[in-house]
């Protein structure tokens, strides 16, 4: 049956649904609304941010126009696998220092753990892109949803299916495979689940 939706318009969703699920901007907004739902109050949630935005934020985006700039990636995507290493050692040394600083902070356990998570999880993503072009698109929206339904309970189990949306879109646009966006997921939420369970979290608590 020939579809009903126009080649253009399912390319367009594509592209729509790729840019409103970008990796580090999904990243960042769910690490600043856990600052301030952790957070006592507002100043210690914009203290919090003040320490962090450096390292999560600011440092690897200056780093990414750098690249660029010199010509050291093609696009923003970094479709290239070859040129995505460099980047995402820079973004893992940030995201360690982060975790540090959140650590002697003393912010709660949950908040926390969530950021480990990414950390361990982008390095062994970084590990694999070294070989084999893993979904970012994937990794990092199952971490956050993964993480969300642990932290908030069953009742948030349908943004799951956010996944296979993002999933469609990099295959439509032709980014990924139907594997990679597959890897992507299974390593994050793996990944996201060990970590927290470590911590001694359970899946629905």
């Amino acid at each position: 049956m020939k579809n009903p939706i126009p080649t253009e318009t399912r390319h367009f969703l594509a592209e729509v649904v790729s840019w409103a699920f970008f990796p580090p901007l999904v990243a960042t907004v769910f690490f600043i609304f856990l600052i301030f739902w952790y957070s006592a109050d507002l100043s210690e949630g914009l203290r919090w941010v003040t320490f962090i935005s450096p390292f999560l934020i600011f440092i690897p985006l200056i780093f990414f126009a750098v690249m660029y700039k010199l010509g050291w990636v093609s696009d923003i995507d970094l479709s290239d696998r070859s040129q995505r290493p460099l980047y995402l050692v820079v973004f893992i040394i940030g995201l360690a220092i982060a975790s540090a600083i959140l650590y002697f902070l003393q912010v709660p356990l949950k908040f926390f753990v969530y950021t480990f998570s990414g950390l361990v999880m982008t390095i062994l993503t970084t590990i694999i892109t070294f070989c084999w072009k893993i979904s970012f698109h994937t990794a990092v929206t199952t971490s956050v949803v993964t993480a969300i339904t642990i932290l908030g309970g069953a009742r948030y189990i349908p943004i799951f299916l956010l996944i296979p949306i993002i999933a469609w879109a990099r295959v439509k646009l032709k980014k990924h495979t139907v594997s990679q966006v597959i890897g992507g997921f299974v390593v994050a939420w793996v990944v996201t689940e060990v970590v927290f369970y470590l911590f001694g979290f359970r899946f629905f608590i």
